[in-house]
């Protein structure tokens, strides 16, 4: 049986076509009502009019008339069969390609394959389509075309200043609904100023796509996802969901950058970022479910697609080159991070915001889903009173500037800025977003704690039943990860968001975090093993010993009771060493021993006393003699270990303040 002749034909460039095409009309002409129109024909000749123009669509097309199956029929691609002669399918095809390349001024090329198979079955047909796409590919098949057109493209012409996506006539009618151009997305509920206010640009591509053509093995199935691909990543789609979201949305606006093959481009306003967000993850949805149908219908298993998405927030004067570079900079930050999460989850999508990459997918909670409880924690701050914008830019300022420096330095920086000031007052609500702000910031420099053997750590017990405990750490990577989490809040605290909830006290999270983790990783690392040196293993411990020693005892209602026995230390005394007495070491002594002046005895009946009473064991005996050997022996009392302390003794004051305020709320 004598074979068919394949065509094959695509827009190569596509991408740089878009680009220029905002570039041209968005930059020059951003106030213009004209500027929807340009990117809806834009969208429209990468689709319809490229159809039309092969002669798959219409009656004026190259090869209309002359198609005998429709191949394959997708965004910017089409694959077909048709009886005409090799040498006039070439001809057609060179005025196709003359005709795109001299009327958009070289930005799009039309590459073009043809060759002959015998197409007898369904599976011969899914193999021409293979074969055209991987002919497309090679760069024998730009080559060719190159040589057969080199009088065209290596001569000097003028470059035509006719905008030829004007003079086409496609309505913007049908999509009344999208913003007309950027500044049409000001808001006054936002801003005050409609000629510079704040934007989001979403970007988000879908993941796997070259893979879920390669498992496809039947033709049919393979056609029907490029057509789900057709439908659904189409401004014809976007536009159905626009009009869905401003009835239960108001004041929602959109404007559409493009929507082509696996890409989806668009501008939001700010306040309505977690909006745009949704609406990708919307699409990514449905197109799961209807892969999902198919799978049904076929009895097959094809995997299910994933999105990457970048954001970035710009403002409606700034160039389209500027942040175009910047929001695929962050999509290709998402498709990059790596995870461990399962390959067959629902809808699975990673955000990457200001480098800050969050994963998202059906089901279960989210890191989006915990970013979006942040963010309204911050707006919940802010209505509240709390100095958010101060706090954040504070702490931000700080750490930067000792990015660099030894954990000890850097963990009281951060942990001093992190103390409550607000746990001692009356307002509640001020109070309970301050802790809510701070636990927020913790939880970035939480890291799995690693099983101890060796019983240094033995007296923090794991919990089996709540999975991997967890710890503090101060390491460069948390550090970084902080730095751009303050980062990311504080651009946060600058946008206008109505989509915050009421978020959830979960008062035991608060206190294991901000409380127990953050003491255990001072008694632990800055006043044990980050200070450790090799001729003074086991001074430091003793030194430590001075100020604070872990312990339990038994208590009325429960079986054992973990806590810290240190010394009556006011914090204006800790003060005073620092700044009066420069750290003067006999005269620190006596200070302390001045408010610790009881013996070893009174000190060891009264623990014997508490110890029937079943109550908390007294403060520590303090050895005048022996916290001034220690501290001449091993150089330890400095500026650092007196901030340490500083922090230690604050946090021991203030859990306990706490404590009393979760158990009165009790009753």
């Amino acid at each position: 049986m004598m074979g068919q002749n394949v065509v094959a034909v695509s827009i190569d460039k596509v991408q740089t076509f878009l680009y220029y095409v905002l570039q041209a009309y968005i930059q020059e002409n951003q106030a213009n009502s004209g500027t929807l129109r340009e990117i809806v024909n834009s969208s429209h000749l990468i689709s319809e009019q490229f159809f039309q123009d092969i002669g798959i669509k219409g009656d004026g097309g190259e090869f209309s008339g002359h198609i005998n199956n429709q191949l394959l029929v997708c965004s910017g691609m089409c694959i077909f069969t048709t009886s005409l002669e090799k040498e006039l399918i070439t001809e057609k095809l060179d005025r196709l390609f003359i005709k795109y390349y001299e009327n958009y001024n070289g930005q799009l090329l039309v590459k073009f394959d043809t060759f002959e198979k015998e197409l007898s079955t369904n599976s011969d047909k899914l193999k021409a389509i293979k074969e055209s796409k991987e002919r497309l590919r090679q760069k024998e098949c730009l080559n060719y075309i190159i040589e057969r057109n080199q009088d065209l493209l290596f001569q000097f012409c003028d470059v035509s200043k006719k905008n030829k996506l004007a003079s086409s006539n496609v309505s913007i009618k049908k999509y009344s609904d999208f913003a007309f151009d950027i500044n049409s997305l000001f808001s006054q509920e936002e801003s005050s100023n409609e000629n510079h206010f704040r934007i989001a640009v979403i970007k988000a591509d879908l993941d796997g796509m070259g893979s879920l053509f390669e498992q496809i093995d039947e033709y049919r199935i393979y056609k029907e996802i490029s057509h789900l691909l057709n439908n659904y990543i189409s401004l014809d789609y976007l536009h159905k969901k626009i009009q869905a979201y401003k009835e239960v949305e108001q004041g929602f606006k959109l404007y559409p950058l493009y929507m082509a093959g696996d890409d989806i481009f668009f501008a939001i306003s700010a306040a309505h970022l977690m909006t745009g967000v949704k609406l990708c993850k919307e699409i990514l949805r449905k197109l799961n479910s209807e892969i999902n149908k198919l799978n049904k219908l076929y009895s097959t298993n094809i995997q299910q697609l994933s999105m990457s998405i970048g954001i970035d927030f710009t403002f409606n004067r700034e160039p389209i080159r500027y942040y175009y570079e910047r929001v695929q900079s962050q999509v290709e930050k998402a498709k990059n991070y790596s995870s461990n999460i399962k390959k067959d989850i629902a809808n699975y999508v990673k955000i990457s915001i200001n480098d800050n990459v969050f994963r998202d997918y059906d089901k279960c909670k989210s890191q989006w889903d915990y970013f979006r409880d942040d963010v309204a924690i911050l707006k919940g701050a802010m209505k509240a009173g709390f100095a958010t914008h101060h706090f954040l830019y504070g702490l931000l300022r700080k750490i930067e500037l000792i990015i660099d420096s030894n954990d000890i330095k850097f963990s009281n920086t951060v942990l001093y800025h992190l103390l409550p000031e607000h746990l001692e007052g009356n307002n509640e609500k001020l109070r309970d977003y301050e802790l809510l702000m701070i636990y927020t910031l913790l939880k970035k420099l939480l890291v799995e704690k690693e099983s101890c053997s060796n019983g240094k750590n033995a007296e923090f017990k794991k919990n089996k039943n709540k999975g991997p405990e967890k710890k503090l750490s101060f390491e460069l990577k948390q550090r970084k990860e902080l730095i751009r989490y303050v980062r990311l809040l504080l651009l946060f605290s600058r946008i206008t968001n109505d989509d915050i909830s009421s978020p959830r006290i979960d008062k035991k999270k608060i206190r294991s975090t901000l409380f127990n983790k953050t003491m255990r990783y001072i008694y632990n690392e800055s006043m044990f093993l980050s200070l450790k040196d090799k001729s003074l293993k086991e001074d430091i411990g003793e030194f430590r010993k001075n100020f604070a020693v872990f312990t339990c005892y038994e208590a009325p209602k429960r079986s054992s009771v973990q806590i810290y026995r240190t010394l009556q230390i006011s914090r204006s005394m800790f003060y005073r060493f620092k700044n009066t007495y420069e750290n003067k070491i006999e005269i620190a002594a006596n200070m302390i021993h001045s408010v610790n002046a009881r013996s070893k005895g009174e000190i060891k009946t009264l623990e014997n006393q508490k110890k029937v009473e079943k109550k908390a064991p007294p403060v520590l005996f303090f050895d005048i003699e022996k916290f001034l050997y220690d501290a001449h022996h091993t150089n330890l009392w400095t500026d650092d270990y007196i901030d340490t302390l500083i922090i230690f003794y604050r946090l021991k004051e203030l859990s306990i303040r706490y404590k009393v305020i979760t158990s009165s709320n009790k009753k």
